[in-house]
Order: C-alpha cells, then structure tokens, then sequence
C-alpha cells in the first residue's frame, strides 16, 4: 500500500497547526512542513516584545515541547 504525503508549505504558526491537526485527526501519512527557519516553529509576535527585550527566554517561544513531535510522529524539530 502507498502511503500518502501532505507538504504544507510555510513552517509558521498556521503551518504547525495544519501538521497536528491532521495527526489529531489520525491522519497516519507522512507530514512534511516546508520552512526557511533550522528550529521547529515558535509564536512570532512575542519576538517583537519580551524576547527581544531580553526578558523572556527562547523557550517560551515554542508552540509545543518537543515531545509533541515524537508523540505525534511528526519528526524531530531542530
């Protein structure tokens, strides 16, 4: 049987949810997200404020912890 494969092009907030939603909707098929950016996505309006500030850390930044990704078979973010 050939497995199916969803590329969601843009690895930002929007791209993220699009991948775990479709593992929420047990969507068993490859899932590859397409982005410039080397880390797993992460909330981008806090950037402008408290991260770059330097009062909050990078880690706070971060849509899941990264065992969403393994849980959910969605790879390991970088």
């Amino acid at each position: 049987m050939v497995q199916s494969t969803v590329a969601i092009i843009g690895a930002g907030q929007a791209g993220f949810q699009v991948a775990a939603s479709l593992r929420e909707l047990q969507y068993e098929g490859r899932v590859i997200m397409i982005g410039d950016e080397p880390q797993a996505p992460y909330q981008r309006p806090p950037l402008s404020k408290d991260y770059l500030l330097g009062e909050e850390s990078d880690t706070h930044l971060a849509l899941r912890p990264a065992a969403f990704y393994a849980d959910k078979h969605m790879g390991e973010p970088a």
